[in-house]
C-alpha cells in the first residue's frame, strides 16, 4: 500500500489535482417528452395525463397536450411520470466514502468517526465523497443537492469539491462551513469564503451557468454566541449569500438561551436563513419560524438514528413553517433515497399522530420539489415544470414490478417507488442518466476511488495515538 498522502501535501488549488476536472458535460439538446403523466408541481398546471413537456437550450419551453416541436427529439413517455427533480436541502457529501461506518459502541458512533477520519482526508478525499454522493443523488432523481461542507481544512478542499460538481452537471447550493481547525466561539473563515465568491461566483451567488448557488454554514447559537452569529449573518446577508445552519437537536436547548429566539432577539431569523432538524423547539419557536418564514430541512433517517426524536413534520406544517427533505449524511442513513425519505415522512407524521390521514403524498411531493427550491431560493429556476424556468426532470417507470399497475401517480411515487424506477435524469437540458444509466459518472472508476480512499483514511487514523475507538472500524 502506497505511504498515505498528507492534507498539507495534497495539491491545494490546483485543477489537475481533482480526477475528472474538466471534463465535457452532455451537450444541451432539445427535447420534447411525449406522453407522460407529467407532474407539474405547478399550482395552475397541476398534472395531465398524456402530457408532453417540450425542453430547449435547458430551459422548459412548454408543457400541456400534442406540442408542437418538429425540431426536437422525442423522448417516449409512455408509461412514464414525469416530474421535477427532487430537491435536496442539507447533506455532508464529502463523508459519502465512510457509508455506513457509524457504529453501535462508544467511541465509534457518528461525530467521532466522522471527525476522525476528516482530519485524514486530502482536498482529492474530499472531492472523491462529493463524486460519490452525487452519482448516487443522480441516479437516484436528485438534480439539486445542498452540499454542507463542514470539512473545509483549508480553501483548496472547496476548491476541489467545487471542481467535482462542476464535473458532474448537476445543481447544487454550495453551503461553506468550518472544520476542526476553526476554533472554538470563533467565526467561519469569512476572507477565504469572499475569495471563493470573488474566484467562482464572480462575486454573486450563482456561478455563470447558474448551477451552483452560494451559502455558508456556521455552527449557529447552539455552539457559538449569539455576538459570532450575527458577524456571520451579518456577512452574508450583505454578499447576498444565505444561510443555513443545526438547530434543535438537543432537548435541553429548546429555551431562549441558545435557540430560535436567540436568533429572533438578534434579528438574524427570515427566509434566507435555513435551519437544519429543529426536532426540538417550543410553541413560540414555531410561531417565529412562521412569522419570518424561516424553513426548515427534515432528515428522517439521520434524526431517528441519532436520537434526535422523531421528526414532527405535523407541528411544523400546522404552524406553517416550510418544509423541506434532506438527506443529511449516508455515513448515519445508508443511502441518498428520496423516495424512502418521502415515504418515511408521511409514515411517520401518522404514526405519531395516530391518523391514517394526517398528511397527504401530494403535500409530502410537495417538500422533496417546490419547497426544496423556496428553501435554497432558487424557486425562480427549479422545483416546477413550468415554462420559463431550468428543465430540471425526472422520468419514472410505472411499469416496473414494484409500480405497476398505474394507479395514484402521486401516491405511487412516495409510497412504492425506488431509485432503480428511475429511466432519465436531466439537469439544465443534459440528460445526466440515459436509460437507467449515468452519463458524467464512470462508476467503475468511483468505484476504486471510494475504495482507496476509505482504505487510506482508515489506516491513518489505527495509527496508535490516531484516536481511541476507531480501531472497532478496522
Amino acid at each position: 500500500m502506497q505511504a498515505p498522502t498528507r492534507p498539507e501535501d495534497a495539491g491545494g488549488h490546483h485543477p489537475q489535482s481533482v480526477p475528472g476536472a474538466g471534463s465535457e458535460l452532455p451537450a444541451r439538446g432539445e427535447y420534447v417528452v411525449r406522453n407522460a403523466h407529467v407532474i407539474t408541481m405547478d399550482e395552475t398546471l397541476g398534472e395531465i395525463e398524456d402530457g408532453d413537456v417540450h425542453v430547449r437550450d435547458g430551459a422548459i419551453v412548454a408543457v400541456g397536450r400534442g406540442l408542437e416541436a418538429p425540431d426536437a427529439e422525442t423522448i417516449r413517455g409512455d408509461g412514464l411520470i414525469a416530474l421535477p427533480g427532487f430537491i435536496e436541502t442539507h447533506w455532508h457529501m464529502w463523508g459519502a466514502v465512510a457509508r455506513n461506518m457509524s457504529g453501535h459502541v462508544e467511541g465509534t458512533g457518528y461525530y467521532y468517526v466522522s471527525r476522525l477520519l476528516g482530519k485524514f482526508f486530502t482536498p482529492q478525499n474530499n472531492a472523491c465523497g462529493v463524486r460519490l454522493a452525487l452519482a448516487e443523488g443522480l441516479y437516484s432523481g436528485i438534480t439539486t443537492v445542498n452540499n454542507w461542507s463542514h470539512n473545509l481544512l483549508d480553501p483548496g478542499y472547496a476548491d476541489a469539491e467545487m471542481r467535482a460538481h462542476l464535473a458532474a452537471g448537476g445543481r447544487a447550493c454550495f453551503s461553506y462551513g468550518y472544520s476542526r481547525k476553526t476554533p472554538k466561539d470563533s467565526t467561519l473563515p469569512l476572507e477565504d469564503i469572499a475569495d471563493f465568491q470573488d474566484r467562482w461566483f464572480k462575486g454573486g451567488t450563482r456561478t455563470p451557468d447558474g448551477l451552483i448557488s452560494l451559502a455558508i454554514a456556521p455552527r449557529g447559537p447552539e455552539n457559538n454566541p449569539i455576538e459570532t452569529c450575527a458577524t456571520e449573518w451579518e456577512f452574508a446577508r450583505a454578499r447576498g449569500i444565505r444561510v443555513t445552519s443545526h438547530m434543535g437537536t438537543n432537548p435541553k436547548r429548546v429555551d431562549d438561551r441558545q435557540g430560535i429566539q436567540t436568533l429572533a432577539k438578534a434579528g438574524l431569523l427570515g427566509p434566507d436563513l435555513l435551519l437544519i432538524h429543529v426536532t426540538h423547539h417550543s410553541d413560540e419557536d414555531l410561531r417565529l419560524l412562521a412569522e419570518t418564514q424561516t424553513p426548515v430541512s427534515l432528515s428522517p433517517y439521520t434524526e431517528l438514528r441519532t436520537g434526535f426524536g422523531i421528526t414532527p413534520v405535523g407541528k411544523f406544517l400546522e404552524a406553517g413553517v416550510p418544509v423541506s427533505l434532506s438527506v443529511d449524511t449516508t455515513i448515519l442513513c445508508g443511502n441518498a433515497d428520496m423516495f424512502a425519505i418521502m415515504k418515511a415522512i408521511e409514515n411517520i407524521e401518522n404514526g405519531r399522530i395516530e391518523d391514517e390521514f394526517a398528511i397527504s403524498s401530494e403535500r409530502v411531493l410537495e417538500m422533496a420539489t417546490i419547497n426544496g427550491a423556496r428553501a435554497l431560493g432558487i424557486d425562480d429556476q427549479v422545483g416546477s415544470l413550468t415554462p420559463g424556468k431550468r428543465a430540471d426532470l425526472i422520468l419514472v417507470r410505472t411499469t416496473d414490478v414494484n409500480m405497476m399497475p398505474k394507479t395514484v401517480p402521486t401516491r405511487m411515487l412516495v409510497q412504492s417507488a425506488e431509485p432503480n424506477n428511475i429511466e432519465t435524469v436531466m439537469v439544465d437540458g443534459r440528460l445526466l442518466k440515459k436509460g437507467g444509466r449515468l452519463t458524467t459518472i464512470d462508476l467503475d472508476d468511483l468505484v476504486k476511488e471510494t475504495a482507496e480512499t476509505i482504505e487510506r483514511a482508515r489506516v491513518e487514523a489505527s495509527v496508535p495515538g490516531a484516536g481511541e475507538g476507531i480501531q472497532e472500524l478496522i
